[in-house]
């Protein structure tokens, strides 16, 4: 029976795979070396202690404990050693080798050379990184759909909710949220603007089932996992899709593509469209059915990659 090693934890998409995987009857686990913000579960946290380079011998010693025990090792943004120098070392060992880019691990730098000549298989979380690898296969990222119940966005008060989770604020385009909100509540609106910042993410999603509207990132060009979760919720989405990705959407439009200039007046079309909150709301949650399940995206890496 095949088993899965996930190494590293990235926006909870290890968790996702992993503990789909595990439904499909796979033996799949997690390790990772150091604390999430977002607290996400994992099977083996061993955080390193010493400091530079010797915590990567700790790293090495840990991981090799237990990686007899599995066939495939699915790395998330780094594999284990700095510049993926340990990856003859686990071709040797006869592990399959999956590499799996998350953003800026490749985004304008392309793939290192020793995960060209030794992984297996390369994967991108979204469309936009395809461009820095010629044979990489995007796999949209997973979510489970039982831990994310179809909620919608209708609105009992008068007071409007937009959510918005600047990890990053300067990559998410923090700056532009806060300048459109204060814009529309200078000319009367009432919002109340919920900015997720350092909390587990359990109680994030939480904040997220409250939103009437929700912003992602406004600068990147493509959709996150904090979108996608919102997106399964029944909640209407802004977002900066950049044009030449735009076709890897749906012409129905589970998402509002937006921009800094044009913020403001979508999330007053928004504010002011109860009906047209709904509507996006129940097309955002039909598309993540389609394109984000986790079990469905767990069968085709098992069929197709693995």
């Amino acid at each position: 029976m095949t088993s899965v090693l996930h190494v590293g934890s990235i926006a909870g998409v290890p968790q996702e795979l992993s503990r789909a995987q595990r439904r499909l009857g796979i033996k799949s686990d997690i390790i990772s070396f150091q604390p999430h913000p977002f607290d996400y579960e994992v099977d083996f946290f061993r955080p390193t202690r010493l400091p530079f380079p010797l915590r990567y011998i700790e790293r090495m010693a840990s991981i090799c404990k237990i990686a007899g025990d599995y066939d495939i090792l699915h790395f998330h943004y780094f594999s284990v050693l700095p510049f993926a120098v340990d990856l003859p070392m686990w071709r040797r060992l006869g592990k399959r080798i999956i590499f799996h880019y998350h953003g800026d691990d490749i985004r304008n730098r392309g793939e290192g050379m020793l995960s060209c000549k030794y992984a297996d298989a390369v994967l991108v979380s979204t469309p936009d990184l395809l461009a820095w690898s010629p044979r990489a296969k995007w796999i949209a990222n997973p979510i489970d759909l039982r831990k994310y119940p179809y909620i919608g966005a209708e609105n009992d008060n008068r007071k409007i909710r937009i959510v918005h989770a600047p990890s990053v604020p300067k990559v998410k385009g923090t700056e532009f949220v806060l300048e459109a909100v204060e814009g529309l509540k200078g000319e009367g609106y009432e919002i109340e603007l919920d900015l997720i910042k350092n909390m587990p993410h359990q109680d994030a999603v939480e904040h997220y089932k409250q939103a009437d509207i929700v912003v992602d990132q406004l600068l990147v060009g493509w959709y996150g996992v904090f979108a996608i979760e919102c997106m399964a919720l029944g909640k209407p989405v802004c977002v900066y899709i950049r044009e030449e990705l735009k076709k890897y959407l749906p012409a129905t439009g589970p998402l509002m593509a937006t921009s800094p200039r044009n913020l403001k007046e979508d999330l007053r079309r928004l504010i002011e469209n109860e009906a047209l909150r709904n509507s996006m709301g129940k097309t955002a949650r039909a598309f993540v059915e389609g394109s984000h399940d986790a079990d469905k995206i767990a069968e085709h890496l098992i069929k197709e990659i693995y």
